[in-house]
């Protein structure tokens, strides 16, 4: 959606000094804020706490370790430290490991040698090439014939810009590889709702174990500006692609919750809405604009926009919070970005 606006009043006052006072003639701090301190208008009190469906589903920590593991299906087990996500699967041959955030590369080492104690860690398959998804790869670089598994488009970022503890894979693929390693069926399958490169959705067919990293939070609403997307519309269109494979197990790379279906569904749902709820405000656009451009007596054009732009960003969150905070946690915390990013999307589309 594009924004019709007639910008002949702005031409005409072009280098005119403006009437509104500066930044500097004002105390405000313009940029959004949250106060650690309790008092203050911008307190972090004043947000919802997690809601307690989402809380009764958290993970709890293994203290020896530092990490929660779980068999979630035979041979194949979950793992989180409550903020990121990998998983790793044993089989006949030895043991998978898929993704290694740095947060807890060496823990994951200590976790998969308790859990399988003779078994060799023969791969190690990247969901991108993120450092805070995979740089904890360095914690495997001593394993000797370590099959690194990765999209060739994210060797060829890596080869260019190296990131700190990422490893080189041994083994690159254009858009899908079925591997089958030790009696384990891994479908992999490349897509672009997240990183700049490159994204791989990894699948068990047999575990019915979806993988798919940076896109929603299970229990959640997703995080700012829709898990970082690099790709709005691939972002939003990549849930129809999550929901035509059969699964029950979604890792979707943060927070303690392992996800399922009904979650993708939820993060659909409130995705979709919020970009309608845009689309739907935009039509006030030019009135929003106009409306600030006069109150700054046509001298800065910039100004008037941003109310604009603000404006629908505001009544957008306020209605995706009253229809889904009770839904989802976090909302209020997030609901702003998402807006936001929805309404970038509208004005160039």
């Amino acid at each position: 959606m594009h924004t019709s606006l007639t910008f002949a009043a702005v031409a005409c006052v072009v280098g005119l000094a403006s009437a509104v006072p500066s930044l500097a003639e004002t105390d405000h701090n313009l940029a959004n804020t949250i106060s650690l301190d309790s008092n203050h208008p911008d307190s972090f009190r004043n947000f919802a706490p997690e809601l307690p469906q989402m809380r009764a589903r958290a993970s709890t920590i293994n203290t020896e370790i530092g990490l929660h593991v779980s068999e979630i299906e035979p041979g194949l087990f979950f793992v989180t430290d409550l903020v990121y996500q990998s998983a790793f699967v044993v089989t006949d041959d030895g043991v998978v490991v898929l993704d290694a955030p740095p947060s807890f590369g060496a823990n994951l080492r200590k976790a998969i040698a308790m859990t399988a104690p003779d078994a060799p860690i023969t791969h190690l398959i990247m969901s991108h090439g993120h450092r805070d998804h995979n740089g904890g790869g360095h914690f495997f670089a001593d394993i000797p014939g370590l099959e690194i598994v990765a999209a060739a488009e994210v060797a060829e970022t890596l080869e260019k810009f190296h990131l700190e503890g990422v490893l080189t894979p041994t083994q690159v693929f254009d858009s899908a590889l079925d591997l089958s390693i030790g009696g384990v069926d891994i479908q992999l399958q490349t897509a672009n709702y997240h990183a700049e490169d490159t994204d791989v959705m990894i699948y068990l067919p047999d575990q019915k174990f979806l993988m798919a990293i940076d896109t929603i939070t299970p229990g959640e609403a997703p995080f700012m500006n829709f898990g970082a997307t690099t790709n709005v519309n691939a972002y939003f269109e990549s849930f129809a692609t999550f929901l035509e494979y059969d699964f029950e197990h979604f890792l979707s790379g943060h927070v303690s919750i392992l996800g399922n279906r009904q979650d993708v569904v939820a993060a659909r749902d409130y995705a979709f809405d919020v970009r309608t709820t845009v689309y739907n405000l935009m039509s006030g656009f030019n009135d929003r604009f106009m409306n600030g451009f006069e109150a700054v007596e046509f001298q800065n054009a910039n100004l008037a926009y941003r109310v604009a732009m603000e404006g629908i960003r505001d009544d957008c969150a306020q209605k995706i919070i009253d229809r889904w905070e009770d839904k989802l946690s976090v909302v209020d915390l997030w609901a702003d970005s998402h807006c936001e990013t929805a309404l970038l999307y509208a004005v160039m589309h």
